[in-house]
């Protein structure tokens, strides 16, 4: 019979990093939190129960990501989840020696089939955000074009041109100015925004497909010059 679990690769960004959430096991066993599916349990009220269970995140959106059958006899189903750090304390559970955010690239050593997941989980999260605006799910309500600017380098692991960034942020609606501001070192202190909502592709070629689409144009069709920096 076919062992069937599921395992959740959940990121955030804290110090400019994007950091996955892993579980300490006895024996010095580090695993993405994870269970084994009973009978009659629906895969993802499991997967909320075992992240709860395992790492006290309750109240998070989650995805599912993909079907790994790597391991002989057992087949995985990932899911996937962006969360911001501060707001979900972290509480081992009865069956966690310790829970704790890695920075992805030093990340401890996993067994391969969890390690599949966090990868394809990276590469599933990085697609993601070159064309959809989830880097606001990582940020407090109000927050400086930097931060905001810092959060997309981190997942898409790239630097992105600040001149450009900013101007298509603002001119795509997605922010709006609360009337504040916050110094963000020597020089005159940064204005802060909150989401408002909307789409936004931070990666150029992104953007001249959505348009595309929006304008009912062939995404082929559509003008292939580069922005600097995209």
């Amino acid at each position: 019979m076919t062992r069937v679990c599921v395992a959740l690769a959940v990121f955030t960004v804290r110090g400019q990093r994007l950091e996955a959430l892993l579980v300490r096991r006895p024996g010095n066993v580090w695993t993405l939190p994870s269970a084994e599916v009973g009978d009659h349990v629906r895969l993802e009220d499991l997967a909320h129960a075992a992240l709860q269970s395992q790492t006290g995140v309750t109240g998070i959106a989650i995805e599912q990501l993909y079907t790994f059958d790597t391991t002989p006899g057992a087949v995985t189903v990932a899911y996937l989840a962006l969360i911001a750090a501060g707001r979900h304390p972290l509480a081992p559970g009865p069956d966690a020696v310790e829970v704790r955010w890695f920075a992805v690239d030093d990340a401890p050593p996993l067994a391969p089939d969890h390690a599949e997941v966090l990868a394809y989980g990276q590469a599933r999260l990085r697609a993601k955000t070159a064309y959809a605006p989830i880097a606001f799910q990582l940020l407090p309500d109000a927050f400086t074009l930097s931060e905001l600017q810092a959060v997309y380098e981190a997942v898409l692991g790239a630097r992105l041109d600040t001149r450009n960034f900013r101007r298509d942020v603002l001119a795509a609606g997605v922010v709006e100015p609360v009337g504040r501001r916050r110094a963000e070192g020597p020089g005159r202190p940064a204005g802060l925004y909150r989401s408002v909502g909307g789409d936004f592709a931070v990666v150029a070629r992104e953007r001249r497909v959505a348009r595309a689409i929006a304008e009912g144009v062939h995404p082929e069709a559509s003008p292939t010059r580069r922005h600097p920096g995209a």
